[in-house]
């Protein structure tokens, strides 16, 4: 079943302002006319039924059934990606995001629709726990300040733009969350179509899966990987390309063995000299 995209925010918010959210790879053929929703693969803590909603958009699909993908085995932590949780490490875990490196140490990137636009105010918001596993923060709890996003996904929820950065608060030390946990450096020369290790957060585990794939360019903004049982929580998840670069971020996928990425080009080079304050 498709999900909205803003219907998972909106969700995500609403228990926030509550306290209360080697796989085998199938060659792609032309994607037949009539094609499934994409859904998110971001997982709210509690679903409201209200808030703005969006026209669904078609994704290409397999001309013909894939083979069966090899699952995953559940992934040990890894210091620069983590869990977004909802007010604290009491709340849900909802989706992933990965500390990439900036000059100011501080940001982190994941799904727009993972998050909201703006300065984080109130204390309430959604926290970083990089290498949560088994509900513990190995390397602390990291306060998101304020989340930046193309505005054609912020205004328009157009899914080529589906990114978002997010600046971190230094911790109660001082520190700042690239100098505790390391990051993921961001390529946005448009690579895709290549061999991607993905870890993400299922909402409803306490450990990430990861899978390494080929991803498969399906068109000029969009490019997919083929793995199994990357179901709700995983969206924001990075994929790091055979020399550690960020070359896609998870936005969604039709099914849980089906995953998603926006390319990342020139959108996303601007939107990154912004959250980084270059410009």
């Amino acid at each position: 079943m498709a999900v909205d995209k803003r219907s998972v925010v909106t969700g995500v918010l609403c228990a926030l302002a509550a306290l209360g959210a080697s796989a085998v790879v199938a060659e792609l053929a032309p994607p037949p006319e009539a094609a499934a929703p994409v859904r998110a693969k971001s997982a709210a803590p509690a679903a409201s039924p209200s808030g703005p909603s969006r026209a669904q958009v078609s994704k290409p699909q397999l001309a013909t059934p894939p083979p069966a993908a090899a699952s995953p085995q559940p992934g040990g932590p890894v210091a620069f990606t983590g869990a977004l949780f909802t007010g604290g490490l009491d709340g849900e875990h909802f989706c992933t995001a990965t500390v990439v490196r900036s000059p100011g140490k501080n940001l982190i990137v994941t799904a727009g629709h993972c998050l909201m636009e703006g300065k984080q105010t109130g204390g309430k918001g959604a926290v970083f726990v990089p290498g949560y596993v088994n509900g513990t923060a190995p390397y602390g709890v990291w306060k998101i300040e304020e989340v930046f996003e193309d505005e054609r996904w912020a205004e328009g929820t157009d899914d080529d733009y589906d990114l978002a950065f997010a600046r971190l608060a230094p911790d109660d030390k001082g520190r700042t969350v690239e100098a505790v946990t390391g990051g993921a450096p961001l390529d946005t020369s448009g690579r895709a179509g290549e061999e991607v290790t993905v870890t993400g957060y299922p909402a409803d585990r306490k450990v990430p899966r990861t899978c390494t794939a080929v991803a498969v360019r399906t068109g000029e903004r969009e490019q997919r990987f083929d793995c199994s049982d990357f179901p709700g929580g995983t969206s924001g998840s990075a994929w790091i390309g055979r020399d550690g670069k960020i070359i896609g971020i998870l936005t969604g996928g039709d099914t849980d063995d089906v995953s998603t990425s926006t390319v990342l080009g020139d959108y996303a080079a601007k939107l990154y000299a912004r959250a980084s304050g270059q410009r």
